[in-house]
């Protein structure tokens, strides 16, 4: 069959091959045949395609990696149930890539509960390592590789040696994620694996995959039931727990997520789910169920609609909730008091932010929690309390930490750039511009990432300030000593 020319096949017209052709002769064109002939057949595999036959070939390739044990002291996670108790995988038994050694998994599960079990107790680390023996555990191996991801990425590891690094750790959990096609299965190892992966995009600034993997996670949790208590009815109470406090991490996460991203929540409780009880020996210390309370109560105060609803009969609510003082248990553990004392410390200004715009001339004059200088007392009260505290206590909750700092930190800035006034102190009185500054050093010094953004953002109404150059921005400035003792910050 002859060629057709460049003209009749850019015109998309049958051309007799002739040259001149008839279609070139009646339109009086060119008639040429410079157009390279593309090259019949396949083109090559595409990269995704090429990935999975690798991981295929790497599957027939024998584990050689033993388990050893950890060079850390972590105790036992309790009775926390294994993920044999949850709805069971119909995963494939095609074993999987052992790229990443055992004792490597071993080592950060390790450093996960020490660390970071206080903050999401929902793992049991004894059983994650003995499910990774079996090589055909897909499921767990995604798993692990995305609770090691997030630890090293919320603790900033610095990884040494042959250590994979939390790149490499999410890219295997993504990997084997993709081979197991997950999406087609609902499964509590599905539900965590997408929870971890969005903590660790989190922590490299990738908002939108963090907040597409959280909702991931959520329309895991409903679609098992977690939220509602019809779930629960059959389960002993261990499980019940070990399923509450999914369920919960997950309600406060999504609260957390969507304020400081400005995002709707998308996971609601059921009203008549069971309580949430404290479990010593489970690591669950009362704390963690103040902090479920604490977020319950301003979802009680400031329900998700509030923007459409409107602010002013609401007034009466959020004033109540500001004028309480939660009293929080004593608790041992620094890393679990620092969420608790910041969170409420937050949660307080976003309830005045909420607030502010619907008071008026009608608004009872004495009520500090809906007065203008309402996050000028927070800031102080939170600073206090923050003095006892190290600095790694606040770094172990990542980039949410410096979210809620930098909200109470810009809250009192406004204060400022509208009430000048609140800002003239005494000689021996710690007033707004100080604590402002002592913030800001707060959060200059620690060791997070995932919203750089925010700092400049301070910094920028600090300047606006109009109080000091760039040379002396994060300092305190004209503190007294026996001031500067009431604005001492972590170390």
């Amino acid at each position: 069959m002859p060629r057709a020319c460049d003209p009749c096949s850019v015109r998309k017209i049958k051309c007799n091959g002739r040259s001149p052709c008839d279609g070139c002769l009646a339109a009086d064109l060119a008639c040429s045949h410079a157009r390279k002939r593309k090259k019949p057949g396949p083109k090559g595999p595409r990269k995704q395609i090429k990935d999975v036959i690798q991981q295929m070939q790497a599957s027939s390739e024998p584990d050689i990696a033993e388990p050893c044990g950890s060079e850390l002291d972590t105790g036992a996670s309790g009775p926390t149930p294994t993920m044999s108790d949850a709805p069971n995988s119909p995963y494939d038994n095609t074993t999987i890539s052992s790229r990443i050694p055992l004792s490597t998994f071993n080592y950060y599960l390790d450093i996960y509960q020490s660390n970071l079990h206080v903050v999401w107790p929902v793992i049991n680390c004894d059983s994650i390592k003995s499910r990774l023996q079996d090589t055909n555990d897909r499921a767990v191996y995604a798993l692990a590789a995305a609770i090691c991801s997030a630890t090293i990425a919320q603790l900033h590891l610095t990884v040494n040696g042959n250590l994979h690094s939390h790149h490499q750790m999410a890219l295997e959990a993504e990997s084997a994620r993709f081979l197991l096609d997950y999406s087609s299965h609902e499964t509590i190892d599905a539900l965590l694996t997408s929870f971890f992966l969005h903590v660790f995009y989190s922590n490299t600034g990738k908002m939108t995959k963090s907040t597409l993997l959280l909702r991931e996670a959520i329309a895991y949790s409903h679609i098992l039931g977690l939220h509602q208590d019809i779930f629960y009815t059959n389960l002993d109470t261990n499980t019940t727990q070990y399923y509450l406090r999914i369920a919960w991490i997950l309600f406060i996460t999504d609260r957390a997520h969507s304020l400081q991203h400005d995002l709707p929540p998308t996971f609601k409780l059921g009203p008549t789910l069971p309580e949430l009880q404290p479990q010593e020996d489970a690591g669950l210390s009362t704390a963690f169920c103040s902090l479920c309370r604490l977020f319950q109560s301003f979802q009680d105060a400031c329900p998700p609609d509030i923007r459409s609803t409107g602010g002013h009969h609401l007034l009466g609510n959020i004033s109540t909730q500001l004028r309480r003082t939660h009293l929080f248990p004593l608790c041992e553990n620094e890393v679990q008091r620092a969420d608790l004392v910041v969170t409420d410390s937050w949660l307080r200004v976003v309830l005045w932010k909420v607030a502010i715009p619907y008071v008026d001339s009608t608004t009872d004059p004495n009520d500090r929690g809906l007065s203008v200088s309402f996050p000028m007392s927070v800031a102080k009260d939170l600073l206090s309390k923050l003095a006892t505290l190290s600095s790694c206590a606040l770094e172990a909750h990542g980039p949410g930490m410096v979210s809620k700092l930098f909200e109470v930190a810009s809250s009192v800035a406004d204060v400022i750039l509208c009430a000048p006034d609140l800002a003239d102190v005494g000689s021996v009185q710690v007033g707004p511009r100080e604590v402002l500054y002592a913030l800001s050093s707060l959060i200059s010094s620690l060791r997070t990432t995932g919203h750089p953004e925010l700092l400049t953002l301070l910094r920028e109404k600090m300047m606006a300030l109009d109080q000091a150059g760039p040379a002396t921005l994060m300092q305190i400035m004209d503190v007294s000593d026996e001031d500067a003792q009431n604005l001492v910050v972590p170390h």
